[in-house]
C-alpha cells in the first residue's frame, strides 16, 4: 500500500531534522586521539604556531584586538582575542547574571548573550550537565542546564566550586581588572573575586606547559594571561568540520598561548560548546546551535 504524500513529507522532514541536529551538535565528528610523543612528530609546531601575528582592532572604545590563524596547507583554524585589562572603562558581563535563576535553568546561546549585552567579545565557559545531573543526550540537545563548577557575578556566587577543575577569576582594581587562573576551585580561592568562571584544566602554569596522558584534537575554548598580567588572551579553536580544521589538543593550545606571551592558561568547555563572538557575531565558520550553560564577555 502506498503511503499518502503528507506521511512521506513528514518522514522526510523528521529524518532531515535529525540529520541537521546530528551535524549541528557535532555528534558524528571524529577527532585524532594520539599519544603526546606521537603528536610532536605528526603535528610539528610550524603547522599551528604562527611566525607573525598581525592584530586587528575590533573596538572603538577599548584596546581589544583579534587575530585569525589559518594554515592553507593543513586543516587548522583558530581565533584569538587580546584584551587590555588595564582599562578602567572595560566592563564584564555574564550569563547567568542573577541569583534569581535556579540551579537548573533554561540556558541561552553565547551568540544570543552577546547580542543582548552588546559585548565586543563573548565566549562560552563552564562544563555543564542536564536535569539528570549527567552529560547525556538530553543535556547535549536540550536547553536545561546545571553549571558544573564556579560561577560568580558581581561578587555573588551563583554556582559552587568544583575542586577537580580550574577557573578564571577577575577582581576590579584601580588599574582596571586583575585576572588570575585558579588551578583548583575552592571556596577560599574566590574570596575576593568579583567574577569567576569555571573551566576544565590548567594547561599553562608559570610559563610551563602542563602534561596530559593523551593528545585529543577537538574544538577548544581557552584563556590565558600575559606574564605581566596586563592582557587576557581568549583562544577559540574550530574542530566541528575536520576537513577544514581538525582542532587542537590541550598541549597545542598551551603552546599557542605561550607563543603569544601567556604565562598561565586554562581550558573552558570545548567540543560542540565552543563559541566566540566578536561585535555580536560568531567568528566560527560553521553554525553552532548548542545552548551553552554560561557565557561571559567584555563591553
Amino acid at each position: 500500500m502506498r503511503q499518502p504524500n503528507h506521511q512521506k513529507k513528514s518522514i522526510i522532514f523528521k529524518v532531515s531534522f535529525l540529520l541537521i541536529l546530528t551535524l549541528s551538535f557535532g555528534s558524528c565528528v571524529s577527532h585524532p586521539y594520539i599519544q603526546p610523543d606521537q603528536e610532536i612528530v605528526l603535528y610539528p609546531e610550524e603547522y599551528y604556531i604562527p611566525e607573525n601575528v598581525i592584530w586587528e582592532n575590533v573596538s572603538e572604545n577599548h584596546d581589544i584586538e583579534y587575530f585569525k590563524f589559518i594554515n592553507p596547507d593543513f586543516p587548522i583554524i583558530y581565533h584569538v582575542v587580546k584584551i587590555n585589562l588595564e582599562d578602567e572603562n572595560l566592563q564584564i558581563e555574564a550569563f547567568p547574571g542573577s541569583s534569581d535563576i535556579p540551579s537548573l535553568f533554561k540556558s541561552q546561546r553565547t551568540l544570543a548573550f552577546a547580542q543582548k549585552t552588546d559585548c565586543v567579545v563573548a565566549i562560552n565557559a563552564s562544563p555543564f550537565c542536564g536535569k539528570s545531573g549527567k552529560w547525556d543526550l538530553a543535556a547535549k540537545l536540550g536547553s536545561l542546564r546545571q553549571i558544573v563548577g564556579i560561577h560568580i557575578v558581581n561578587g555573588e556566587q551563583l554556582s559552587p566550586p568544583n575542586p577537580r577543575y580550574a577557573a578564571l577569576s577577575f577582581t576590579r582594581n584601580e588599574n582596571g581588572w586583575e585576572a588570575k587562573v585558579i588551578k583548583s576551585q575552592t571556596q577560599q580561592a574566590f574570596e575576593n573575586s568579583d567574577y569567576a568562571f569555571g573551566g576544565f584544566y590548567v594547561i599553562l602554569e608559570n610559563g610551563e606547559e602542563q602534561p596530559f596522558k593523551a593528545a585529543n584534537h577537538d574544538s577548544r575554548s581557552a584563556a590565558g594571561i600575559s606574564s605581566d598580567g596586563k592582557y587576557l588572551f581568549v583562544l577559540t579553536v574550530e574542530g566541528e568540520n575536520p576537513l577544514k580544521s581538525e582542532g587542537l589538543s590541550f598541549q597545542q593550545c598551551a603552546k599557542v598561548l605561550k607563543k603569544l606571551g601567556c604565562s598561565d592558561a586554562l581550558e573552558f568547555d570545548g567540543g560542540g560548546s565552543t563559541q566566540l563572538c566578536i561585535n555580536e557575531k560568531s567568528v566560527l565558520s560553521y553554525p553552532n546551535l548548542r545552548y551553552q550553560a554560561n557565557s561571559f564577555g567584555f563591553r
